[in-house]
């Protein structure tokens, strides 16, 4: 009794029927969904795993199975499932996450409200002991007729270095905001916004007024306030 010719056969008269595009189509069906939106919202590593996986198209190598007809079966598969997943789970995330970014915002906030929250996104106080502290940099500056207001969560940064950016008009509505030198384009808002990032792009949006009120450049430990 030939064992391989018997397993070659049938997977030759499966290949015929459809039946492995239908049961690989099948489980794509079931976790691809989940596995796109866990890249969409997730840090995590296999979230970034993923999409490093998807930015290389793909390169799956199934050579080991030694069916290459096989092989591109189910490779055709997934990346028709992927693509169909990625256009359609995608999008709707998309759409959901820019809604809910617009219809949250605020018209007006303080620069002490956007420093604390970057101290809260960008410090880790609760490390520090207790005579210990952190200094960060502000400049509010005019230029132009305009306010321009740079902050950063390290200290002694010149204004051109620092991480964050908000111009104001002369009434105090934003008409620009940058991150890192990261305008708000779809590449940036599809790989997700949260925390002082997502206030400053609610804010541009929404062309709400920045308020410069009295604002602290120092921060300790809060548990031995």
């Amino acid at each position: 009794m030939d064992l391989n010719l018997m397993v070659n056969n049938s997977l030759a008269n499966l290949k015929e029927e459809g039946y492995v595009e239908k049961i690989v189509k099948k489980q794509l069906e079931e976790t691809i969904s989940d596995i796109v939106r866990d890249s969409f919202r997730s840090y995590s590593e296999f979230g970034k795993g993923l999409k490093e996986a998807v930015n290389n198209q793909l390169q799956i190598n199934l050579d080991k199975l030694d069916i290459p007809s096989y092989n591109q079966v189910v490779l055709n598969v997934i990346k028709g499932e992927l693509e169909r997943s990625v256009h359609e789970e995608g999008a709707k995330l998309i759409q959901e996450q820019i809604q809910e970014l617009l219809g949250t915002g605020k018209q007006e906030y303080t620069l002490s409200e956007l420093i604390k929250e970057m101290v809260e996104d960008d410090l880790k106080l609760d490390e520090l002991d207790y005579e210990d502290y952190k200094e960060i940099t502000v400049h509010v500056e005019q230029k132009y007729g305009n306010t321009y207001v740079y902050f950063d969560p390290e200290e002694d940064k010149s204004w051109h270095e620092c991480k964050y950016m908000i111009a104001l008009n002369e009434d105090g509505t934003v008409w620009r905001s940058e991150i890192s030198d990261k305008k708000f384009d779809n590449r940036v808002i599809m790989g997700g916004l949260y925390g002082l990032e997502a206030t400053m792009f609610k804010m541009w949006t929404r062309k709400a007024k920045l308020i410069i009120d009295k604002y602290e450049t120092e921060f300790s430990n809060p548990e031995y306030s």
